[in-house]
This record gives structure tokens, sequence and C-alpha cells, in this order.
């Protein structure tokens, strides 16, 4: 009878326990501000690949036009971290923002192709870069980050900047003025440098980021001071799995291709035609210094920052 009564006690026990609902793992929600370009791949397929989520980490993402606008709702507390191009983040720096690199995204190639800014002319229309003195050259905005690279790799040529008539046009409607003669010259993007390149009409004459930053980080992951000093261990997180993310871009092109048509909506027609960005594991601070010493010559910013010191240590 006393073994019986053990027997039935287990029993209950054990459909006590089985009864018990499994917690599911903890999830911290973060406001992530992202850019809807390729270079922003590292954060998403973070987020496809379940790499965040095993973390215990939720994102929630807005998507803006640039560095320039998602830096000052970072700054303004609604966002927890946000996507920015290292000349946006240094200026945001020097105009006050307390703020810390938390992870790399895209950097520049050492060598062409690359999926940062090409300078291009019709065929035939220049033999170089110092052909363009005195010339109407397009960029996308005027003291920009592309407009930096091409100022610095025009002086690299001995072309001084200012004889040069820059004019602002948005990267998709700079090919037709470019190919009718209404410009000279254009610092074009993909995809729309692949398909000026396709009409057999146009010449690549410079790539100003490789020939002024090569190997630098072109954009990065920020997050304000005072929220990493709350939240390091999220921070950390949110870093590793970003750079596991680009370990996955590296290793996995066409899966890439297919998370990058997705997020970005992409003609799925380019899907395989468009260079993808090369993408960073580790912050380079002599990169981003490379790239401040630019600013600082070409006038973009008035004082040197200590990058080091405001880049998330992960160990």
């Amino acid at each position: 009878m006393l073994n019986a009564q053990r027997i039935l006690l287990a029993s209950l026990i054990l459909c006590g326990i089985a009864a018990v609902p499994v917690t599911a793992t903890a999830q911290t929600k973060l406001r992530v501000g992202l850019l809807p370009f390729s270079e922003a791949l590292g954060a998403v397929i973070a987020d496809k690949e379940g790499y965040l989520k095993s973390a215990g980490i939720e994102i929630e993402v807005t998507k803006f036009q640039g560095g320039a606008a998602a830096v000052p709702v970072l700054q303004s507390g609604r966002l927890d971290i946000a996507f920015s191009n290292t000349v946006s983040t240094l200026q945001a720096i020097e105009a006050g923002l307390d703020a810390a690199v938390l992870a790399p995204a895209a950097v520049v190639r050492s060598a062409p192709p690359d999926t940062t800014v090409a300078l291009m002319v019709r065929k035939d229309a220049a033999k170089s870069l110092k052909d363009l003195e005195g010339k109407r050259v397009a960029v996308n905005v005027i003291n920009s980050t592309a407009w930096l690279h091409t100022v610095a790799a025009l002086a690299m040529h001995g072309v001084d900047p200012a004889k040069v008539r820059f004019t602002e046009v948005p990267f998709p409607q700079m090919n037709d003025p470019l190919l009718n003669g209404q410009l000279d010259a254009i610092v074009q993007v993909e995809p729309f440098r692949s398909a000026l390149m396709a009409t057999d009409k146009a010449e690549i004459l410079s790539w100003p980021y490789i020939e002024s930053a090569p190997g630098t980080d072109i954009t990065q992951y920020l997050a304000l001071t005072s929220w990493v000093e709350k939240n390091r261990d999220i921070a950390v997180k949110f870093a590793r799995a970003v750079i596991k993310g680009a370990e996955f871009a590296k290793a996995n092109d066409a899966a890439t291709r297919e998370i990058n048509i997705a997020y970005t909506g992409l003609n799925p027609a380019l899907k395989d035609k468009v260079l993808l960005p090369e993408f960073g594991t580790a912050v380079n601070v002599a990169g981003m210094q490379r790239t401040m010493e630019l600013m600082q010559k070409f006038g973009m910013l008035q004082k040197p920052i200590d990058i080091s010191s405001r880049v998330l240590k992960l160990n």
C-alpha cells in the first residue's frame, strides 16, 4: 500500500511539472533607425537569421533616408540606435551629440569596383580629373560624404575644387542630364551607375572613396552614451549580432542578395547584377580618423574628435 501511494505521489508531481508552461526568454525591444539601403544589411540579416532573437533582442525598425535625418531623432530619445554615415556622425558629435559607435556597417574597398560613388563622364569627354576644372559636376548634396571624398580625390590629382562647378542633383536623376550634355560629370552610386554604364556612352574617371580613404568605415550604428552606460550588456549583444550578420553576408552571397531584394525593394532583375557592400566586422578607428582629417581640411569639421574613446568595447 505504501509503494502504491509513493507511485501515485510521484505521478502527480510529474504531471504538475508537465503542466507548468515553458516561459519564453524575455526580449528587450530596441527602437532602431535604419536606412533603406544595402549598407544596413548587417542589422537586417541579424534580425532575419535570428541572431538578435538569440541575444534576447527584438527590434522595431524605422527607416530614414539618411544618417543626417536619423541622428536628431536619436538625440531626442525616440530611437535607441541609429544608422549613420561617418561624416554625419562626426558633425553631430562636434555639435554636441554625446554618442558611442556600437558597430561598423559598410566599408570602402581597397580597389574598384565598389558600392561607393564613381565620378563619371560621357565617353571621351575628359581624359583626367584635371579636365573637370570649370566644368559642371553633379553630387547628390554639396557638403555631403560623397562631395567630401570627391573634392579630396580631385585635390589629390592637382585639381582645385573651388574651380569645379558643383551642383546638386538626386542620384536617380543624374544620368540623363549627363548624357544630354547638361552636366559634364556626375558622382553616381549603384544601381544607377550600372544602368549608365550599360548605355556604353559613359565611363568612370575616378572612384573617390577608394582614392581618398580606402578601407575606411562609411557607415556605423550609433547610440547615446548615456543609453550605453545604462544598457551596456544589450549594446554589446546588439553589436555582436550585427557583426555576425556582416559575417553571414560575406559567406552567403546568394542568400544575402535575396534579403537585399526584400529589404531595399530593388528590381528583382538586378538581384545578381548589383554590387553588394563590403561589410566591416570591427570599427576601423584609423579609417574614421582619416575621414575626420579630410573633413577638417575641407571645412566640414572645426575640431578633432577622439574617436577611439567613443567606440564600444566588445570584450
